[in-house]
């Protein structure tokens, strides 16, 4: 049986906010936009381009990742603030602090979208955040097209063509560019994630 779409988006909630998101907020989603500039930007000045299977040219164009939208009538969009359970900014590791980010923030949008497939949403999907952060060093540079966490791996909004900004801002979440590494308050690094249910 099918858990009713209003009961399962308050539970979506609470798992996003007692994860430490700051924010949980449905979105319709034709409002996702995606662009292919996003993709340039990942080819044309990202170090990690071609290094991982969630990123591209081996993620979603954004044309692919159009007609997944269209497939689906709810989105639900999860901003985080800063590094998790960090008191300091910027951290004295700022590597390990994203990679600890990055892993609470995919593993948490995975479970909530688990926890919509039991509750009878079958088509639940996610995106992931920043680059895939799983392994030291992805399969792909070994030569191998098989990822050690298929079930676990998603893409990143950004490696699928969706463009963060204005998709945040159609969900009335503003952001900003990220000026340097000087992270000094939590807001000034948002992390943002994303659920499709149908």
């Amino acid at each position: 049986m099918v858990k009713p779409i209003n009961k399962l988006e308050e539970e979506l909630r609470e798992m996003a906010l007692d994860s430490g998101a700051t924010a949980f907020v449905p979105l319709e989603p034709w409002k996702i936009v995606t662009a292919h500039w996003v993709r340039l930007k990942c080819q044309f000045g990202c170090k990690n381009y071609g290094t991982r299977l969630s990123c591209p040219p081996y993620s979603p164009s954004p044309e692919e990742t159009r007609k997944v939208l269209d497939e689906y009538s709810k989105a639900y969009i999860v901003r985080y603030d800063g590094f998790l359970d960090f008191d300091t900014y910027p951290p004295k590791d700022i590597d390990r602090a994203m990679t600890e980010l990055s892993l609470h923030v995919c593993d948490t949008i995975f479970r909530m979208e688990r926890h919509a497939f039991l509750s009878g949403y079958y088509k639940a999907f996610s995106y992931g955040a920043h680059r895939c952060r799983r392994c030291d060093v992805c399969v792909i540079n070994e030569g191998s097209r098989t990822c050690r966490f298929p079930k676990e791996t998603r893409p990143s909004l950004e490696s699928a063509g969706i463009d963060v900004f204005k998709t945040a801002e159609n969900a009335g979440l503003m952001t900003k560019v990220v000026e340097d590494k000087n992270i000094d308050q939590k807001e000034k690094l948002p992390t943002f994630t994303l659920l499709l249910v149908e």
